[in-house]
């Protein structure tokens, strides 16, 4: 699997989505690092990171009431490095 480390930064706006659970996304990424840089009206997680290489994405659950429960994440960034991340 493709190293990846976490940034302070998040994603400007959805350009795709990620189908994928919370436990999924914290094995591969850790826990949530920069969700209180977004609007917590509307952000319950989210995580910035960028790969050896320097491509930067960004996951983080939109509009719902526990993020441990989202599965469907809004994403935006280098989509090649979530597939990579998240390769299945």
């Amino acid at each position: 699997m493709i190293k990846v480390k976490p940034i302070e930064k998040i994603g400007s706006s959805k350009t795709d989505s990620l189908i994928a659970t919370y436990c999924e996304i914290v094995d591969r990424l850790g826990e949530p690092n920069v969700t209180h840089l977004d609007d917590p009206d509307k952000v319950g997680a989210s995580w910035g990171f960028c790969s050896e290489d320097g491509r930067e994405a960004f996951i983080w659950c939109y509009k719902q009431s526990n993020p441990k429960g989202c599965m469907n994440w809004s994403t935006d960034g280098d989509s090649s490095l979530i597939q990579e991340v998240f390769c299945w």
